[in-house]
């Protein structure tokens, strides 16, 4: 029997309280009655908050499956999911543009568990501070207001661009996709679809609003610090175009944290090496600490989990494309995260599925990778600032930076070229440097889609099983998420039809 959780949205992510009235004089044994500053703030550290950002339950991400990075063999694709009834079969759906790509009348593990479970978070620790009294002079209270609040306004910018079309700086953006829910109190109105005008124009507030708020340090990296907000800002400004502010923020926070020292934010693969040389596939990574597949290593400013399996015959390869954007000679990415492995087989109706042999990507099983932001993702944000900007020889610079890092020593340093040269330069190594199979690369190419004409921007993808191909438009209803029937059947007031549509 289907449970009317979806009244408000969020109804299955009650946490069990909704105010911060001290309505207890004792604490239940192993509940927590929030009560005071402290207590608000333990509630940040909760493992939801970072676990189901655009996962599926089985840890993977539809929107990858999408894009340009993946691949499916006739056998993954026909048999291990379409024919075989895969639990996840909306990751092959997308590969197909075949829509509705999720079941509309099932719960939507990005919407209910994702988002909107970490608003019920979010929400509670910003109205119950506020509850507790004016905290305007009280600098713990706001940094852990302007925690909560970046860490809202980054997930719902993500989720405004998965449920809605391409944002066009100067444009129409007038088209409506997700509530910007911002009261704890489950009892209260929902509020109405807002724009992705409105979305964008309300995370903007709500960043610079706790700006100056916002920790230098913080506990751990699934809390946002000032430079996480900065690099939310440069973030933003990408799909503003407002490239100039790209290079302001990413420049703030980065110069911030490194002090002149790149080495302090960024591993020097050449130092890598495996435990086990002889088994590299099942061999551990060693680098100079012991972090690398932690998430408070070196590298990683704001940690979310993101789609490690993707890649692997399991589940996906790695598309041709994605692999022939490394040098294998000397980019090191290449060495240690393509390996070549026994790829998907078995026998179906009397038919044998064999891929052989496949190279395979192992980022995600070797090292810690975040859907959040990583230190050389936010040097690239800059580079691709400077080189938007024409300030050619500073975004070379930046990527040279980098490439001492990713590529074998002695690798000889790029040079600058015309303008589109470089633009072309940094987004490939961006899209090396990002997960494989997440948001990350399906909003890159939404936003690189008005770039018109110009090599790094596409209109279509393509993708093929076997002989057939499949075509879907980035700047159409392809690459947007409808909302779940079990979200608007309770929420009327919107106007968006239900999706009548076979699943």
């Amino acid at each position: 029997m289907r449970t009317k959780y979806c009244t408000i949205i969020l109804l299955l992510t009650a946490i069990g309280f909704s105010s911060c009235n001290k309505y207890l004089d004792v604490k239940p044994k192993g509940r927590l009655i929030p009560s005071d500053v402290a207590d608000f703030d333990k509630l940040l550290d909760n493992t939801n908050i970072v676990q189901w950002v655009f996962l599926d339950n089985n840890t993977g991400s539809t929107l990858g499956y999408f894009t340009d990075n993946l691949a499916l063999s006739e056998g993954i694709g026909e048999v291990s999911y379409k024919a075989n009834n895969h639990p996840n079969i909306d990751r092959y759906y997308s590969y197909l543009f075949r829509a509705p790509f999720k079941n509309p009348n099932t719960s939507d593990y990005f919407w209910d568990w994702g988002t909107y479970r970490s608003m019920a978070y979010f929400n509670n620790v910003i109205d119950g501070v506020a509850g507790l009294g004016d905290y305007s002079k009280d600098e713990y209270a706001r940094q852990v207001v302007a925690q909560a609040t970046v860490n809202r306004a980054w997930s719902y910018f993500i989720t405004t661009m998965v449920y809605g079309p391409v944002y066009k700086p100067g444009g129409d953006n007038s088209r409506k996709t997700i509530p910007y829910l911002t009261s704890s109190d489950m009892g209260a109105p929902m509020p109405m679809l807002s724009t992705q005008e409105e979305v964008y124009s309300k995370v903007l507030n709500d960043i610079h609003n706790v700006l100056t708020d916002a920790p230098t340090v913080t506990s751990w990296p699934s809390r946002p610090n000032k430079n996480a907000a900065w690099a939310l800002l440069a973030y933003y400004h990408l799909f503003t175009r407002k490239f100039d502010s790209v290079v302001h923020y990413s420049n703030l926070a980065w110069n911030a944290a490194s002090g002149g020292n790149a080495a302090k934010l960024i591993y020097d693969y050449n130092t890598f090496f495996w435990a086990d040389p002889a088994n590299p596939v099942t061999s551990e990574l060693k680098g100079p600490d012991n972090l690398l597949a932690q998430p408070n290593n070196r590298e990683i400013l704001l940690f979310r989990s993101t789609d490690n399996g993707a890649g692997r015959s399991s589940n996906s390869y790695p598309s041709a494309e994605f692999k022939a954007l490394f040098d294998q000679a000397t980019d090191l990415r290449y060495k240690y995260f393509f390996l070549t492995a026994p790829g998907y087989k078995t026998t179906y109706n009397g038919v044998i599925y064999d891929d052989g042999n496949q190279v395979q990507y192992y980022r995600g099983s070797k090292t810690q990778v975040t859907a959040g932001f990583t230190w050389p993702e936010v040097l690239l944000m800059r580079a691709e600032g400077y080189a938007r900007t024409n300030e050619l020889d500073k975004a070379i610079q930046d990527l040279n930076t980098l490439r001492k890092f990713r590529y074998v020593t002695g690798t000889p340093d790029l040079t600058a070229g015309t303008q589109d040269e470089v633009i072309k330069l940094v987004l490939e190594e961006r899209r090396r440097e990002l997960p494989l199979a997440h948001f990350k690369r399906f909003l890159d190419l939404k936003r690189l889609t008005l770039d018109a004409g110009k090599p790094w921007s596409k209109t279509n993808i393509t993708h093929t099983v076997g002989s057939q191909s499949y075509e879907g438009a980035i700047d159409s209803d392809d690459f947007i998420l409808p909302i779940s029937n079990l979200i608007l059947q309770y929420n009327p007031q919107w106007g968006v039809p239900l999706d009548t549509r076979a699943f």
